[in-house]
């Protein structure tokens, strides 16, 4: 290596003269340490770190970046070491635009994945925030971006977009090297050039929960809904022994606490009750609807009717109230629910077309009956079981390119 030191000469002028023997017989005074010190420093520059000035990355770009990642993997290998043992954690970084970073999507997918992967994972580091700069001393081994394509960098490690909801987001618009991933086939169908992994999102809940709800004779059968901006099923106010109810969320208030206490209240629940269970519980939020559900005979979910929800959107709907051991009744309607129902053979669903399926009618006509219903619980919690974030957890951090031990 060459290394090229920049000294400053001794300021000489008329009135030095005088004194120029004396810097010279210090110049040879210093001399062996100085070049002790030079010996020093060329044999340190023979090491496998590299040097570099502090404005060296923005000089030369790309390089340098790769290169700082580089003597970054080399540093924390000798003074960063897991608790777990001798080896470097494994680096995860789930980030995604500001904004993006305050929506409900990536505070599910990367919030609760961060808990469970602290407690099952001791070998892996997952960091939540914002993208570092290209040039910044850190490096991951892989990056989750929610909903939003990032941009390529050297020190994000392998990157992935999880696309979720975000349906602008199309393969010509994605770096080649970076991978997706789906809720279901069907959307993995819109990136053929990119590797794609189907992982949906698990369901809202504390999966240690062991209630069952009692299928019990119910007349009239009290059938529920609750759903943001889903439209109403259409069930006759006078149909037959049926008393159904419909919680809209973009009406009532889009967290549960906004409207909870209005349906609750009837059954013991206060504000304080209310704000323990959410305090102290981390899947609190599900466990309030859960609460909800509980109080229902039978739960319909409807599919959310816009053109991109209804071929390529989420099923987790479906599988959280399957968790809460409701019978759930679902409404077939877009290749995303009929892909889903067809693929687990679920027998408690309606269409408004066709004959393929029985209408609503029929289909609360027979549930009316308790082995109707009892078969629906059993079935959805088979089905529920797919969804357990511990499997799901595992299978997203095999995804992103991690092997080791899971504990869970």
């Amino acid at each position: 290596r060459n290394i090229i030191f920049q000294t400053k000469p001794p300021i000489m002028n008329a009135s030095s003269n005088d004194n120029f023997p004396r810097v010279v017989r210090k110049l040879k005074l210093f001399a062996p340490p100085i070049i002790v010190f030079l010996l020093a420093f060329i044999a340190l520059s023979s090491s496998p770190l590299e040097v570099f000035d502090e404005a060296a990355p923005y000089e030369i770009g790309d390089e340098a970046q790769l290169r700082v990642g580089l003597v970054s993997r080399q540093m924390k290998t000798e003074g960063e070491v897991s608790e777990a043992g001798d080896k470097e954690k494994y680096k995860i970084l789930c980030s995604s635009t500001r904004t993006m970073m305050t929506w409900g999507s990536y505070l599910a997918r990367c919030d609760t994945f961060k808990r469970w992967v602290d407690q099952c994972a001791p070998s892996v580091e997952l960091t939540l925030g914002n993208l570092p700069r290209a040039a910044d001393p850190v490096q991951y081994d892989a990056t989750m971006y929610v909903k939003a394509i990032p941009p390529v960098q050297e020190n994000l490690g392998k990157t992935f977009i999880d696309v979720v909801d975000s349906f602008g987001i199309r393969d010509g618009r994605v770096p080649e090297e970076v991978e997706i991933i789906t809720q279901n086939q069907l959307q993995s169908s819109l990136f053929p050039n990119h590797e794609t992994h189907i992982i949906e999102h698990w369901y809202n809940c504390d999966p240690s929960d062991t209630y069952i709800h009692e299928i019990k004779e119910s007349n009239p059968l009290k059938v529920g809904a609750v759903c943001n901006a889903c439209p109403r099923p259409d069930i006759p106010d006078d149909f037959p022994d049926v008393d159904f109810s419909m919680i809209d969320e973009y009406k009532e208030g889009t967290h549960i606490s906004h409207w909870f206490l209005k349906l609750m209240a009837s059954e013991g629940w206060d504000e304080d009750k209310m704000n323990d269970l959410l305090a102290e519980n981390e899947y609190g939020t599900g466990m309030l609807y859960y609460h909800v559900f509980r109080t229902f005979d039978v739960m319909i979910v409807t599919p959310k009717e816009t053109r991109d929800k209804l071929r390529y959107g989420s099923i987790q709907r479906i599988v959280s109230v399957m968790k809460s051991t409701v019978p759930v009744l679902v409404e077939v309607q877009g290749s995303a629910f009929e892909h889903f129902v067809d693929g687990y053979e679920y027998p408690c669903v309606y269409s408004k077309e066709g004959d393929k399926y029985p209408s609503l009618e029929e289909a609360l006509d027979k549930l009316k009956d308790v082995s109707a219903r009892k078969k629906c619980q059993e079935v959805g919690l088979r089905i529920a079981e797919d969804f357990d974030p511990d499997v799901m957890v595992k299978q997203l951090l095999n995804t992103l390119g991690y092997h080791g031990d899971f504990e869970c």
